[in-house]
């Protein structure tokens, strides 16, 4: 079952975000990239990505509710379960997968920990804010972007970054 049925609001679906296709070519085009992008028939590739998928439609039903984690928790809005399902599309391939879980204020969180001082995470708001922070090394780094399109340079640059240290 996907969060969009389990959640009780009936428009709910997952479509790109930030799609600027006007014409029927321009729309054919995108859903080829979609297709090509989602590695469906590749075990080394797609298996992962369905897996990772799954945990973000377990972990955002298991916060449908207000209060899901204590008095204070709020709930997965709809719209930050779709801006998480298009950053997790938009996840290189030679990207290791995050795990993921769902903060209280309701964002959805990323996170890549992979040993001291070895730690990267993404958090994805409802209006598609992603606030970052990584730590590498000594070397740290922070801050804020909108997800369009593509992932944000400095949040790609933050994966390789991780990815390469553990040959994920």
């Amino acid at each position: 079952m996907t969060v969009a049925a389990a959640l009780p609001i009936t428009a709910f679906s997952v479509t790109p975000l930030g799609d600027r296709a006007l014409s029927d070519e321009a729309r054919v085009l995108r859903q080829l990239i979609d297709v090509a992008s989602e590695f469906t028939n590749s075990v080394a590739v797609g298996d992962p990505k369905r897996a990772a998928r799954e945990a973000l439609s377990a972990a955002c039903r298991a916060a449908q509710v207000d209060g899901w984690d204590g008095a204070d928790s709020l709930r997965v809005e709809p719209s930050a379960y779709v801006y998480a399902d298009q950053f997790l599309r938009l996840l290189p391939s030679s990207a290791s997968l995050p795990d993921i879980s769902v903060d209280r204020d309701g964002e959805i969180l990323f996170e890549w920990d992979r040993e001291r001082r070895q730690v990267f995470s993404v958090s994805v708001s409802r209006d598609g804010t992603l606030t970052f922070a990584g730590l590498f090394g000594h070397a740290r780094t922070h801050g804020t972007e909108h997800l369009r399109e593509s992932l944000p340079a400095v949040i790609s640059a933050c994966l390789k970054r991780v990815s390469r240290t553990f040959g994920s």
